[in-house]
C-alpha cells in the first residue's frame, strides 16, 4: 500500500501559501517538475481530485483546502516534536523523578541538585522521601528513575548498584569540649548529652550495640528517627550524635558543628536501584553522574 510522505505534504503546504508550483519549487529548493510530480502523486494518494488548471495556473480545490488544514496541524505537530528532541538531546527540557530516604536529603542530594541546575535549569527534578519499602516498591512500578537507599535488597524486577560506602560519624558544636580530638571512641561520649536514632531503626540498633559492646550507655539521651532533626538538635547544643556521614557530606562549608571520625566505625552505605525494564533517560544519567562526582568530594577537606 502506498503511503503520503513527508514530501509531498510540504510540497502541497508550500503550494497552498505561495499559490504557485514555481514559487514553492522555489521555496522546497527542487525544481517545478519535483514539484508537480509530489502534487500529482498527493492527488493520487488521496483518491481525489485536489487541483484544477485553470488560465494555465493550479488551483486547489475545496477538498484540498481541507486536507491542508490537516497537514498545517500535522506539520506543527512535527515542528514541536523537532524541537523537543532537540532540546531533550541539548537537555533543555526533561525531568528526573527520585525516590530517597530522608537521610539523603539533608546534604548529599541538595548539593547534587545544586550542581546539576547551574548546569541543566531547564530540568525539573523531582526527589520524594519515602521509607526503603517504598522506595523499592515505586522503582520496580516505574514512578522513579531511581532510587537511594542505604541497603539495597536484590529483587528479580530490579538492578542495585552501591555508589559510596562511608560510616557514622560524630557530630558536635565547635565548642564542644570533644571538638579538640580528631578521633571519637565510644568511651569518649559515655557521660555526654547524646542525640541518635531509635533502636527500632538500623542506624539505631547499630549504634547502640557498637556502644554496648564499649560498655557505654549514653545518657540524657534526645531520639529521633530524622538525621535532619538530630542535626538540628546538635547545632542547638542539645549534645552530641552519631549520624550517617551522607546527612552531613557538606561538613566542610558547616561552621555551625564539626564532624569527627567515630570509632570503632560502623559503616554505611548509599545504594542505588533502577527498574530493568525502564532504562534511564539522557537527564536521569547526567543526574546520576553529577551524584557520583559529589560523593568523590572529601566532606572532611
Amino acid at each position: 500500500m502506498r503511503r503520503i510522505k513527508l514530501r509531498h505534504l510540504d510540497t502541497l503546504a508550500a503550494f497552498m501559501k505561495t499559490g504557485s508550483v514555481t514559487e514553492a519549487a522555489l521555496v522546497l529548493h527542487t525544481t517545478q517538475p519535483n514539484a508537480s510530480k509530489s502534487l500529482k502523486q498527493l492527488e493520487g494518494f488521496a483518491g481525489i481530485k485536489l487541483f484544477e488548471r485553470s488560465a494555465g495556473r493550479l488551483r486547489p480545490t475545496p477538498e484540498a483546502e481541507l486536507l491542508f488544514s490537516h497537514a498545517a496541524r500535522l506539520m506543527d505537530e512535527l515542528t514541536v516534536f523537532e524541537n523537543l528532541s532537540l532540546d531533550l538531546t541539548a537537555m533543555t527540557q526533561g525531568y528526573v523523578n527520585i525516590g530517597i530516604l530522608s537521610a539523603f536529603s539533608t546534604a548529599l542530594i541538595p548539593m547534587a541538585i545544586e550542581s546539576f541546575n547551574n548546569q541543566y535549569p531547564g530540568i525539573q527534578v523531582q526527589v520524594d522521601l519515602l521509607d526503603s519499602d517504598k522506595i523499592h516498591s515505586y522503582v520496580s512500578r516505574g514512578n522513579y528513575d531511581f532510587g537511594l537507599v542505604h541497603h539495597p535488597e536484590h529483587e528479580s524486577d530490579l538492578m542495585t548498584q552501591t555508589l559510596k560506602t562511608s560510616s557514622m560519624v560524630c557530630i558536635m558544636p565547635p565548642d564542644h569540649m570533644l571538638a579538640q580530638h580528631r578521633i571519637i571512641l565510644a568511651s569518649d561520649i559515655a557521660d555526654q548529652p547524646f542525640v541518635t536514632y531509635p533502636r527500632s531503626v538500623p542506624f539505631g540498633a547499630a549504634i547502640f550495640r557498637s556502644l554496648s559492646d564499649e560498655g557505654v550507655r549514653p545518657s540524657n539521651t534526645l531520639i529521633s528517627n530524622q538525621s535532619q532533626l538530630i542535626r538540628r538538635l546538635v547545632e542547638r547544643g542539645r549534645g552530641v550524635a552519631l549520624v550517617d556521614q551522607f546527612s552531613v557530606w557538606d561538613a566542610n562549608e558547616l561552621d555551625h558543628i564539626v564532624v569527627r571520625q567515630f570509632e570503632p566505625r560502623i559503616p554505611v552505605s548509599v545504594g542505588m536501584i533502577l527498574p530493568k525494564r525502564r532504562p534511564l533517560s539522557l537527564a536521569a544519567q547526567t543526574f546520576v553522574s553529577t551524584l557520583k562526582d559529589v560523593l568523590q568530594q572529601d566532606p572532611t577537606s
